[in-house]
């Protein structure tokens, strides 16, 4: 997106397609698009929900959604996937649960912190949206227990999706109660494909204004 509220910079799923490329070592180009882009009946056939990211790449067919992405990258480029099959199988397990089974709780909590203006409603929903996150992350620590990465030895897609979503959790400060998830995610976010990932989304952003993000068709 050409530009996104500062509380999001450095959140929009983009940071993940960008973040296993560079793992890849694939050089890329990013397109930015405004709402009437993603309203398009163009962009719309490459993305049927008019979100972002989408990767394309000349003599393939467009690749939606960030979790198909980043698993498709590292298929395509043999990184990031544990060599046993059975744990390859519990990584993709991971990173499915990551956008399934973890990010809409937390994402249930964003819109409760960040997009509702009526104060009373927002008292009234944000304890249980909040109840259901903390226990979603309660739930998730306990799977890590005292490894170092969820799948394996090493650092893998798992890894990579899981910390991704976790960033919401810091955005709305209850990631603080988790220790364990938190040590987690700073091991995860200190490989320079991320930290590239996020300056390059971020500059992107800072370089537009809410202008530039226009929200309707001339």
């Amino acid at each position: 997106m050409k530009w996104v509220p500062p509380f999001a910079a450095g959140q929009v799923r983009d940071h993940r397609a960008r973040w296993i490329l560079n793992e890849a070592g694939w050089p890329y180009s990013v397109r930015l698009v405004d709402t009437p882009t993603m309203k398009s009946a163009e962009y719309r056939s490459n993305q049927p929900f008019g979100q972002v990211p989408v990767l394309e790449e000349d003599g393939r067919p467009p690749i939606f959604e960030s979790g198909a992405i980043v698993l498709e990258v590292a298929r395509r480029a043999a990184i990031l996937m544990p060599e046993d099959e059975a744990q390859r199988a519990l990584a993709v397990s991971w990173v499915i649960a990551a956008l399934n089974s973890i990010e809409p709780f937390l994402m249930n909590l964003a819109e409760v912190d960040f997009f509702m203006t009526d104060e009373t409603e927002k008292r009234q929903r944000r304890p249980q949206a909040l109840a259901m996150a903390e226990l979603r992350l309660g739930e998730l620590q306990h799977a890590l227990g005292e490894r170092q990465w969820m799948v394996g030895p090493q650092f893998s897609v798992a890894d990579l999706m899981i910390s991704s979503v976790l960033k919401i959790a810091g955005s709305l400060k209850v990631l603080d109660g988790f220790p364990k998830l938190a040590a987690y995610q700073a091991r995860c976010f200190d490989r320079p494909g991320y930290r590239k990932a996020i300056a390059d989304q971020c500059a992107a952003i800072d370089a537009h204004s809410a202008a530039d993000m226009k929200y309707e068709t001339a």
